[in-house]
């Protein structure tokens, strides 16, 4: 869910591979492939510990005269893909669903990137009023991942050098844990961070087998039954310093880190398609309907990425303007607070009509 943001010289490989296997996590997840039930809100923490990790480390270095850039780069990169998922959700909608108010609402609430906060509660009891009933209630991570966007230059670049306190990161990291409020982002960027602050420590061998070492044990209180909301979170971030080993690109891997993206928003069309072409055969919750699906995503994400999200990439530098920069960070600030506001709104309306 999130690009190559660094440079050459800041940039991790092991992080491409990390993205499309994440990906395709979810979507095999998500078509009933693997058994264990958390298995794409796994995948999901620690695309969120990457996400901080990255993006932390990024506005560490930056001026607040850089903010509009990094906002249209954001934009660019996340809202283009995310909405053109969003369009293919609503029109195959269109042709299934029956619209009503309550379908609307999950559709706003998609659009102005607050499902996050609105959506997932309502999901039992309203699933079949939702787009598709249901399908893309996994864009609560991109909104998350948005709300993360807007905030964290807030604290990173606007209140520094305060907002780069260890401290201060140290504290935020052990609320996140504790109300367990996107505590993989937080604890993402507090490793950001740190390495800021004392250097690249968590490259050194014997760090990197501390990291390895908490996967290993994390991992194995969750095996053990503990709780899933507090481990999954140290699980993500030390799997993520793990990986954390800086070296040049390579076409490989950057294609499929690219595609890695589409393949997260656009997984659900495989499902759609293999259930259409087989279902009339009996085939449809057989091993050749899955592969199918799974071969098809990968087809769609691919595509996507060659011919949407690269060009995207390649044209944001040429496309940004001071004026452009600062136009999107008022619309992404206002689109959340509208979304917000709206949400706050149909929730008070639906309380008193109980």
């Amino acid at each position: 869910m999130i690009d190559e943001v660094a440079s050459d010289k800041q940039y991790y490989p092991l992080f491409d591979y990390l993205r499309i296997s994440l990906a395709i996590i979810v979507m095999l997840g998500h078509d009933g492939l693997i058994g264990w039930e958390e298995s794409g809100n796994f995948a999901v923490q620690v695309f969120f510990a990457l996400s901080g990790w990255l993006i932390g480390g990024m506005l560490m270095e930056m001026s607040t005269r850089e903010l509009p850039r990094f906002y249209f780069n954001r934009a660019m990169r996340i809202w283009i893909p995310y909405y053109l998922a969003l369009l293919l959700l609503v029109a195959a909608s269109l042709l299934k669903d029956h619209l009503t108010p309550k379908w609307f609402e999950f559709v706003f609430y998609k659009t102005s990137f607050v499902y996050n906060i609105f959506g997932p509660s309502q999901l039992a009891e309203f699933v079949y009023f939702m787009p598709l009933q249901g399908t893309g209630n996994h864009f609560w991570s991109v909104n998350a991942e948005e709300q993360f966007y807007l905030l964290a230059p807030l604290l990173l670049v606007v209140f520094a050098p305060l907002g780069r306190s260890v401290v201060i990161w140290i504290a935020l990291a052990i609320a996140a844990w504790w109300f367990e409020i996107y505590s993989s982002i937080v604890l993402g960027v507090l490793a950001a961070v740190f390495a800021k602050q004392f250097g690249s420590v968590h490259s050194f061998v014997p760090a990197r087998l501390v990291s390895f070492g908490g996967v290993a044990a994390f991992s194995s209180a969750l095996y053990g039954g503990l709780s899933y909301n507090a481990w999954a979170p140290l699980v993500a971030v030390c799997i993520v310093l793990f990986l954390a080993v800086r070296g040049k690109p390579m076409f490989m891997g950057k294609f499929l880190g690219g595609m890695s993206y589409p393949l997260y928003l656009n997984h659900w069309i495989g499902v759609f398609v293999g259930h259409a072409l087989m279902s009339p055969f009996g085939m449809r919750d057989t091993m050749g309907r899955h592969v199918f699906s799974a071969i098809l995503n990968l087809g769609i994400a691919a595509s996507l990425y060659w011919c949407v999200d690269r060009r995207i990439v390649a044209m944001r530098g040429q496309l940004f303007t001071g004026e452009r920069g600062k136009l999107t960070m008022h619309l992404g600030y206002g689109l959340v607070a509208v979304g917000i506001v709206g949400g706050l709104i149909l929730t008070a309306f639906a309380d008193a009509q109980v």
